[in-house]
């Protein structure tokens, strides 16, 4: 490697690009339904990436029921239960004490609707190509997330006596009592900034075929490892995801087959697992069974062991039947496993923390098709091989996880 092209490879190393969050589906730019045209006829890859969400997020709940996203974890948030579980010495208790024995099922219970909306993702990624049949990629996202149109229904009813002492204590202003009592801000918000940086390795390798129709069989594995660069989850504001995986380093592997059939015709298979190693932070967490995912005032020291992370791929692709242009058609399917919590106090349980939704599995199914153009059918010369695509990510369906549909693009040059 010469002293210009180190130079110019450490010094995008730390623009690079992303990977999948939390329960939102926001894109993986290695994904491999996305990614460029790679080839080893070039050394250098840069890739620019932009993406939008078309419309605000659908959420889908444990029974794979489209509902608004803040209702993925519960229907109702329920806010006398927000109040147990507090030190004898506190406000919140004391506020707790006050409302009697008041809870019927009906009183302090709220519903919550809001927009999640993916405002921008811009990525700039790498790779260098070298010995044939290896590279090394650098990833690195930017988000611009937001929370709009939340609303609350306070389903208290206003009829007899402890009704009354349930409004006028802490339903009628419960932003305020939120705020005031637990830090928590209930309503919009709007976060920008980076994701986690992502350093993959890929080795893939052309089998020619002699045979009519079978022309080519490409294999490719990959792996690498993912850095921690992301905004954390904002335990002060409700459902602020985390743009990475929350602190915590993680590994993928994958590996995929892909077929050249005739001249015109492309299909594959890819799958991807990646291990997230688990971090200690400080996390609102249940203190009570009967607690609801937006209304939790105890935070404390926590330790996530993460569940594995599962994406494959299916593929077909119509490649250059018309000059440059192609256009694929895809599915995805990720599934991440439950994660399981651990406190690092005795004030409070670990079993009960553990009774928590956001830490069971979540699953996600998307239909994604690109239109590639490849500058380079035009002049094999070039210096440069410029490409250009154009894709939409089409969520229909999932469990506990916020789906938003995207269209964006992709250009890259290699050199």
């Amino acid at each position: 490697m010469t002293r210009r092209n180190s130079i110019l490879f450490f010094g995008i190393m730390w623009c690079a690009h992303v990977n999948a969050m939390n329960i939102v589906n926001t894109l993986w730019p290695y994904d491999t339904l996305i990614r460029p045209t790679f080839t080893n006829d070039y050394p250098w890859q840069i890739a620019l990436y932009g993406e939008k969400g078309f419309h605000h997020a659908q959420g889908y709940n444990d029974d794979s029921h489209r509902v608004n996203v803040l209702h993925i974890w519960n229907a109702q948030q329920n806010a006398l239960a927000m109040l147990e579980g507090a030190p004898k010495d506190s406000p919140t208790y004391q506020l707790r004490s006050a409302l009697l024995d008041s809870d019927n099922g009906t009183r302090g219970r709220f519903i919550i609707d809001g927009d999640l909306n993916l405002d921008f993702n811009f990525s700039l990624a790498t790779r260098y190509f070298f010995a044939d049949d290896w590279s090394i990629g650098i990833y690195l996202p930017f988000y611009g997330m937001s929370l709009t149109n939340v609303t609350l229904t306070d389903l208290t009813p206003n009829q007899d006596n402890l009704d009354k002492l349930v409004r006028r204590l802490l339903t009628d202003n419960i932003v305020g009592n939120a705020q005031f009592l637990a830090g928590l801000h209930i309503g919009n918000w709007k976060r920008q900034g980076p994701g986690d940086l992502t350093i993959l390795i890929d080795w893939f390798r052309d089998f020619y075929q002699n045979k009519p129709f079978l022309q080519c069989v490409r294999v490719n594995w990959r792996v690498g490892l993912i850095v921690p660069t992301g905004v954390k989850e904002n335990e002060d504001l409700i459902f602020a995801v985390p743009f990475g995986y929350d602190g915590s380093f993680a590994m993928p592997f994958g590996l995929g087959l892909d077929l050249t059939l005739g001249k015109h015709f492309k299909c594959g298979f890819d799958g991807q697992l990646t291990q997230i190693f688990g971090n200690e932070r400080c996390r609102r967490i249940k203190t009570q069974e009967n607690q609801t995912e937006l209304f939790l005032f105890q935070k404390t020291k926590a330790y996530i062991d993460y569940g594995l992370v599962q994406r494959f791929n299916l593929y077909i692709e119509f490649y250059n039947f018309l000059k440059g242009l192609s256009f694929v058609t895809g599915y995805q399917y990720l599934k991440r496993g439950a994660n399981d919590i651990s406190l690092l106090t005795q004030e409070f349980s670990t079993n009960i923390a553990n009774t928590s939704p956001r830490l069971e599995e979540f699953t996600m199914h998307h239909m994604i098709i690109k239109g590639t153009y490849d500058f380079g059918v035009h002049n094999e010369d070039m210096r440069a091989r410029p490409e250009l695509s154009i894709y939409g990510r089409l969520p229909f369906n999932g469990m506990n996880s916020a789906l938003i549909p995207t269209v964006g693009a992709v250009f890259s040059v290699d050199f």
